[in-house]
């Protein structure tokens, strides 16, 4: 439980330290980063969970490998966490920042499933609609899935919307099956 509040704690004071500083959206940008190189690279996670190297001198380290990509408030958050749990903190502050981030911005995710790839031009239509009916600016996410036949299946935060003609196919069944 203690482990929960203190990632609270850190998720707010770096989103507090960003925001006043107007570096929300690096600090968004690389938190998202160093997040990925820790779950995808067991040598970068080992080197954020060491005890042998000091805080500083990760803090340093990150600045320098990380170059532009990186953020000199994440690389100091990233100084104070050491351990077992040290990837697993990042991550969760990297979680709670980024649902603080998008709640401050008005940004909703949206993940989309399509039967085959969108143009550039389709992805700007879809994303500008969803925007108007929304209200709020979309994080759009596609993903291909050919079994689809046509159409689109959205999923905006914790709601389903499936306009596939896969789905009209199973309903229109399921009503000509109706006695």
């Amino acid at each position: 439980m203690m482990h929960r509040h203190t990632t609270k704690h850190l998720t707010e004071a770096l989103y507090s330290v960003s925001e006043s500083n107007n570096v929300l959206d690096a600090v968004h940008s690389a938190l998202k980063t160093l997040n990925k190189l820790v779950r995808e690279n067991n040598q970068f996670r080992a080197f954020i969970q060491s005890k042998r190297i000091t805080g500083a001198d990760k803090a340093k380290i990150l600045n320098t490998v990380l170059g532009e990509f990186g953020q000199p408030l994440v690389a100091e958050l990233v100084s104070h966490l050491e351990g077992r749990q040290a990837s697993q903190q990042l991550q969760d502050v990297t979680n709670l920042f980024d649902h603080r981030y998008k709640v401050g911005k008005n940004i909703v995710s949206v993940e989309g499933t399509v039967a085959s790839e969108l143009d550039e031009s389709e992805i700007a239509s879809l994303k500008s609609s969803l925007n108007s009916a929304l209200g709020k600016n979309i994080d759009l996410s596609l993903k291909v899935d050919e079994s689809l036949v046509g159409g689109i299946r959205l999923r905006i935060e914790n709601t389903f919307l499936d306009a596939t003609i896969q789905n009209q196919l199973n309903r229109l069944k399921q009503e000509l099956l109706q006695p």
